[in-house]
């Protein structure tokens, strides 16, 4: 694998859940799912998997358990089903997931709320998503074409892609009380605001302040044992659910300033996922640097009081020269 392969980010993996029944309907989903496809988002989609013999119960539990998101597609007959108005046998498919993704919304609204995506494809109408998700007063993702143009916010949400962002904050300007004004000979105020002088900002930032090179490791730092760590994630309990490996890779990034989620090549089993984000770490220059980031990132999701795994990878870091403290 090249350098540039291993730093790409691994795709973002989506179920997407809708309604069989619409001949028309069936195949504008289908033609969705290639359109994600092409924006190299990974699209768990039932047709592609109906190719093989399937447990159908057992491969909807894990493409909802193990996606990055899941995306529910507007339809009367979703809509219907989802909200328990359908007789019996009829559209089971839509009332397993809807089930699970109630069960879910339910038990960490919160939660769902970051993870479940309310779509609606050209031709659909916000109305046929069932109203469990919230209805208009939360925010749903209308597609209007399938182009990146007409599935721009939606493309930004599943990537990560920001539009708006917030400017660096400002010095808080000083202000002289009117006595403050008055000892310092500035002229009387003849009414509010009156006579002072006019508040003058720093010019706008334009250039991004330059980021320091990463440098290599202190000599005393050695890497660990490539399996002796991958073991150590291992015995993390929380890191054999793929979601809280996501979380994990997402909170790497933000520590190392990436403004990506640290880079892995993705798999739905927990030893070759960890033992790949090893790997990464190991090809990476600042390695110690990028073992804080693992440390402090599991630490938020495992806490080490309450996780032995976690102590383990402290003590397995701790042992191999390096600093771990308030990051």
């Amino acid at each position: 694998m090249s350098e540039a392969e291993a730093e790409r980010p691994a795709p973002v993996r989506v179920f997407i859940s809708y309604a069989h029944g619409n001949p028309i309907h069936a195949d504008q989903v289908r033609e969705f799912w290639r359109f994600l496809r092409a924006c190299g988002i990974d699209g768990e989609f039932d047709l592609i998997a109906d190719e093989r013999r399937q447990d159908w119960a057992r491969w909807m539990l894990r493409g909802i358990r193990d996606s990055r998101y899941v995306i529910v597609v507007a339809s009367p007959e979703y809509r219907r089903r989802a909200e328990g108005d359908a007789t019996a046998g009829e559209g089971m498919g839509v009332q397993w997931e809807a089930r699970l993704l109630r069960s879910f919304v339910y038990e960490d609204p919160d939660a769902a709320l970051e993870r479940i995506i309310p779509v609606v494809l050209p031709g659909g109408s916000p109305d046929d998503l069932p109203a469990w998700l919230g209805g208009r007063t939360h925010t749903q993702y209308s597609v209007e074409e399938f182009t990146v143009a007409g599935a721009e916010r939606l493309l930004r949400l599943l990537t990560g892609q920001l539009y708006e962002t917030a400017p660096e904050l400002g010095q808080v300007p000083v202000l002289p009380s009117r006595d403050q004004a008055a000892a310092q000979g500035m002229p009387a105020a003849q009414g509010a605001g009156a006579g002072r002088a006019p508040m003058v900002l720093a010019a706008p930032v334009v250039e991004p302040a330059p980021v320091p090179p990463e440098q290599p490791p202190p000599a005393a730092f050695g890497f660990p044992e490539k399996q002796a760590l991958t073991q150590a994630l291992l015995a993390c309990e929380a890191l054999h659910r793929l979601a809280n490996r996501h979380d994990l890779l997402d909170r790497m990034g933000e520590i190392l300033g990436r403004g990506h989620a640290f880079s892995v090549s993705e798999s739905p089993d927990a030893r070759t996922h960890l033992r790949a984000l090893v790997n990464s770490i190991s090809r990476t220059l600042a390695r110690d640097t990028t073992l804080k980031a693992l440390y402090l990132a599991l630490a938020e999701i495992a806490p080490p009081d309450t996780d032995v795994g976690t102590e383990r990878v402290r003590v397995l870091l701790v042992a191999s020269g390096l600093v771990l403290g308030e990051g």
